[in-house]
């Protein structure tokens, strides 16, 4: 069964496997492997489309420069297992010949990324999801900040605006009083002229009623003579006629 398994390999290919077994076991015994290594990940449930930029990004943070050689290499060993499912013990020492001692915190945070992703309905981390909404977070508050601050300087211009039209209106304020004032003189003038005038037609009523009744007055006493006059000749008339005394001629006696 050993030879089967060999076939087709060459000695440095089966001296390689075996020194990296031999450097596992060393650092097993030397317990340089984290615990959560121990738990299987199935890499059908995590999506590497969001793995794969965060690779990216931590591995050019460690190095301190881009570098996409050891990038791909990392992702092809995530994206091709193996038959015996995907080792974090062997992707760490295989990633040590380019990442040195850099290799151990990065396959270390990467094991914990991948068995929170499986985990997860979507394949992605629970800390991407949570980095994600406190992104999402932040940028509601600044733009909510932004939106105050729009408010804050339209409320300002809005305010100098008003101050500047107080300030016209007070440098105009005494022209317009003296015509207000003016136009005042003018409506009083016009109400005593009116005043004046109603009492004028008031004055000229009461003579017309003066002389309406003194007219009245002296038809009355008009009246008043004619009737006296027309009761004196009629007591006139009926007053008894003084006998005439008849005259006798001489010559009739």
């Amino acid at each position: 069964m050993s030879s089967g398994f060999f076939r087709g390999t060459n000695t440095d290919q089966v001296k390689h496997v075996n020194a990296e077994q031999k450097i596992i076991k060393d650092m097993e015994k030397n317990k340089r492997f984290p615990d959560h290594y121990t738990q299987k990940v199935d890499m059908s449930k995590v999506s590497m489309d969001v793995m794969k930029p965060w690779i990216a990004k931590r591995i050019t943070e460690l190095l301190g420069f881009e570098d996409d050689i050891v990038v791909d290499f990392c992702v092809a060993q995530l994206s091709e297992p193996g038959d015996k499912g995907l080792d974090p013990k062997l992707l760490q020492v295989n990633m040590t010949g380019f990442m040195e001692r850099k290799a151990g915190p990065f396959c270390s945070e990467l094991w914990q990324h991948l068995i929170s992703a499986q985990e997860s309905p979507v394949g992605v981390p629970r800390e991407f999801i949570d980095q994600k909404k406190e992104e999402l977070k932040k940028k509601k508050e600044e733009a909510e900040k932004v939106q105050e601050e729009l408010k804050r300087r339209k409320q300002d211009l809005e305010e100098a605006e008003k101050q500047t039209r107080a300030a016209r209106e007070e440098r105009r304020s005494p022209r317009r009083r003296s015509r207000s004032k003016q136009a005042d003189a003018g409506r009083r003038r016009d109400d005593d002229r009116r005043r004046d005038d109603r009492r004028d037609d008031r004055r000229d009523d009461r003579r017309r009623d003066d002389r309406r009744d003194d007219r009245r007055d002296d038809r009355r006493d008009d009246r008043r003579r004619d009737d006296r006059g027309r009761r004196r000749d009629k007591s006139e008339s009926k007053s008894p006629q003084p006998r005439r005394r008849e005259r006798r001629f001489e010559w009739e006696d």
